[in-house]
This record gives C-alpha cells, sequence and structure tokens, in this order.
C-alpha cells in the first residue's frame, strides 16, 4: 500500500472515530444519529418510464458510455482513481449498472430504498463523501447525454437527475446514521482446501460483527487493495463471532486466487457492512425449500441453521449439487444436522460424477421434477445462471414470486 493510501486510511479512520465520539451517550454507548430518511419519491412512475426510453437511445453503445462515464468523472477529479483498483473494468461495470438499475428498481420503492441504505452504509469503507456524490451525478448525466445524441430530451435528463438525487439522498441518510466502523480488521483463524480450487476459512473480527442468516459481505485483500468482492456467510450468528466462508478460486479472479492458494491462518483481511435481503423470517410457517450449487451453499447453509434452531419443527429440504463428490464437502456437517433434526431433508446432487450413488444430473430438472413447490418458501443460492434457471422453473411450477429469495443477479 502506498504511503497516500495509507495516509488516505488514516484520515477515513480519524473521520469515523470522531462520528463515532459525537453518537456517544453519557452511558459510553452509540446512540442512533436522528437523520431525516427518505421515503417519498412524488414523480417516481412518470421517472422510471422517462428512464426506461432514455436507455433506448443508447442502443448497443453500453461500453463506450461506461468509457466516457469514467472520463468525465476523473477529467479534473484525478484524486477520484484512488477510490478503485488497478484493474477498474470489473468495479466500475459494477457502478455504472448500478446506476443504470435505478431505471428499473423504481418499480419496488421500499425495496429499493433497503438496498439504497445498504450500499450507503457499504460505501463507507471506501471513504465516500458529499462531493463525490456530486461528481458521479455530473459524469452519469453527462456520459448519458453524450451517447444519446439528437435523441436526448431535457426530460431525460431531469428524470435522472432526480432519481439519483432521492438514491443519493437515501444512502447518505444511512451514511450519517450508522455508527458501525467503515469496515471491519478479519484475522483468518483457520483455513483448509478440500478441493483442489476451494478453501474454507473462519475470520474473527477486531470489532463484533452483526448479520442475519443468508446475508454477505464483501471481503478485501491486502494484494489486491481496494478490489472488494462479496462472499457469504457460511453459518448463522455463532457465540464466539467467528465468520465462516467458502471460496472458489476463478479464472483471473485476484481475491479469490489469493483467499484460497495464497492466505492461510494468521493473513488479514477486511470486511464491509452485511448486506443482502435473502435472509429468513423465522416467525413463517411455510416448509423450505432450500436450493444451492457450488459454494452457493454458505448461505444455505447458514439459513438451514437458523431455522432449525428457532423453529426445530419447520419442514426443511434442502437441495445442492456441485460437479463432482468432492465438492459436496459440507455433507459430513449437514448430515450431522440431519440427525439432530428431523424435520431436515437432504438431498446431494452430483450433477457430472458418473460414481456418485445419490442423484445425478441439472438442478433445475431435479427441482421441476420434484414439486409442487408452491406452498414453500424458496431460497436460492449459486452461479447467476443457475439462479435464472432456477427461477424459470418455479415460475412454471406456479410459485408465487414473493416466495421466491435470493439476492438479485447480474444482468
Amino acid at each position: 500500500m502506498t504511503d497516500a493510501s495509507s495516509d488516505y486510511e488514516q484520515l477515513l479512520a480519524l473521520h469515523h472515530a470522531m462520528q463515532l465520539r459525537r453518537s456517544l451517550r453519557e452511558d459510553g454507548r452509540a446512540a442512533p444519529v436522528a437523520v431525516r430518511r427518505p421515503t417519498r419519491y412524488p414523480e417516481r412512475a412518470a421517472d422510471q418510464e422517462l428512464l426506461v426510453t432514455s436507455l433506448e437511445t443508447i442502443g448497443s453503445s453500453a461500453d463506450e458510455v461506461v468509457r466516457s462515464f469514467y472520463a468525465q468523472l476523473f477529467l479534473g477529479r484525478p484524486y477520484l482513481r484512488g477510490l478503485f483498483p488497478a484493474g477498474l473494468r470489473a468495479d466500475g461495470d459494477r457502478l455504472f449498472n448500478a446506476l443504470i438499475g435505478l431505471a428499473e428498481a423504481l418499480s419496488d420503492l421500499p425495496r429499493l430504498v433497503e438496498s439504497l441504505e445498504q450500499l450507503g452504509r457499504d460505501h463507507r469503507k471506501y471513504g465516500i463523501r458529499p462531493a463525490h456524490y456530486d461528481a458521479v451525478r455530473q459524469a452519469l448525466v453527462g456520459a448519458l447525454r453524450e451517447h444519446a445524441g439528437a435523441g436526448w430530451r431535457p426530460e431525460y435528463e431531469q428524470a435522472w437527475l432526480r432519481a439519483y438525487d432521492f438514491a443519493a439522498a437515501v444512502m447518505q441518510s444511512a451514511e450519517a446514521a450508522s455508527t458501525d466502523p467503515p469496515y471491519w480488521q478479519g484475522t483468518i483463524v483457520a483455513h483448509h482446501r478440500p478441493y483442489l480450487d476451494i478453501a474454507v476459512m473462519k475470520v474473527r473480527t477486531d470489532v463484533a460483527y452483526r448479520y442475519r442468516a443468508g446475508q454477505y459481505t464483501t471481503i478485501e485483500v491486502p494484494a489486491v487493495p481496494r478490489a472488494w468482492r462479496p462472499y457469504s456467510m457460511a453459518t448463522a450468528p455463532r457465540p464466539d463471532g467467528v465468520l465462516e466462508f467458502h471460496v472458489r478460486a476463478i479464472d483471473l479472479g485476484p481475491v479469490s486466487t489469493a483467499l484460497v492458494h495464497d492466505m492461510g491462518v494468521g493473513s488479514t483481511l477486511r470486511l464491509g457492512p452485511p448486506m443482502g435481503s435473502a435472509v429468513i423470517e423465522t416467525t413463517g410457517e411455510r416448509p423450505l425449500l432450500v436450493v444451492a450449487g457450488g459454494t452457493g451453499l454458505a448461505p444455505c447453509r447458514a439459513i438451514v441453521e437458523q431455522v432449525l434452531t428457532t423453529q426445530p419443527g419447520r419442514p426443511v429440504q434442502l437441495i445442492f449439487g456441485a460437479r463432482h463428490t468432492q465438492e459436496l464437502y459440507n455433507l459430513p456437517i449437514l448430515a450431522q444436522l440431519a440427525d439432530r433434526y428431523p424435520a431436515l431433508t437432504l438431498v446431494p446432487v452430483a450433477t457430472d460424477d458418473p460414481d456418485f450413488p445419490g442423484p445425478r444430473g441439472a438442478l433445475p430438472e431435479l427441482v421441476a421434477s420434484s414439486g409442487p413447490w408452491h406452498r414453500h418458501e424458496v431460497y436460492l443460492s449459486g452461479p447467476p445462471g443457475l439462479v435464472h434457471a432456477l427461477d424459470r422453473v418455479l415460475a412454471r411450477l406456479r410459485v408465487p414470486p414473493p416466495q421466491i429469495h435470493h439476492d438479485p443477479l447480474p444482468d
């Protein structure tokens, strides 16, 4: 890490310490900060139509718009480049796609507000300040205007400005109200590789890390500064506060490669705040169908643990698959859970292993053939292609959309 980056991190920590000190009550505990929470957006329906129509004027030039967005963002503000990792492409696409995603997300305002509040708390780890929001606002509208050409209309610009200002206000109110640290320092206390490219690691944080079963965090490793990648907690919250993660090393993925192959017990990392809304409601009564593929088992195992400890009689069917038998590394732990809780039914699947004694084949086909599921609450996790396929199967089986839960997927 450069001296400039180190200085910036120290300033960020100092800013948080001052904010926390201002919020302390007389008894020394952090008190909630009274912040106005934007929840109304009178022009929402009309603006959503304008946003969608404006994007149609861009057509197939999306990559050029992304490049233009960052060129305008950094023009005259070179200091902002330090907020992004050296390899900008993946992280850059995420930011721009999130901004463009406002067009669709406006259809469900309560869900959008919840997501924006999580983003506001999460963005504190980057050291985002109010001036940065203004810079992004200008760059976003400038890039869209430039590439829409003659098709751009003043009402498009006003709709984008209103939508962005609403989103920024929600995020900034959540940031101001949070008394948690901008990120947590973590130390790996256990690390093993049950399969060639998979690591199971346990992490202890310097400050208590509060989350709900089914949520995920983002992790930054020292070798790849400012490149934060999402990983789900693999257990329900534990009394000792230790977090467990399942990581698969992916091609051209420097963070996952470092976590699997280069790091071990004693290695340090950083964690962002918990995120995600695919959490279990332990007051529900519907039976559960939980479907996981690969390391997507992590949040599903956390959900299963949570519901079995709080509602031990609630029926749970866990269908989890991997390509090969060796990748079903959590099967012994899950089998122990099933022994303790008769309400849990396990269905392990090896999709590509002819020697596997249990079910084989694609998970969507197995789910389709083993229903009906319309009376179940359904939780899904795994690669985006798998979750999209499961969504389509469940729609054909007439499972009501409000009963299907998973985190948002990339397009």
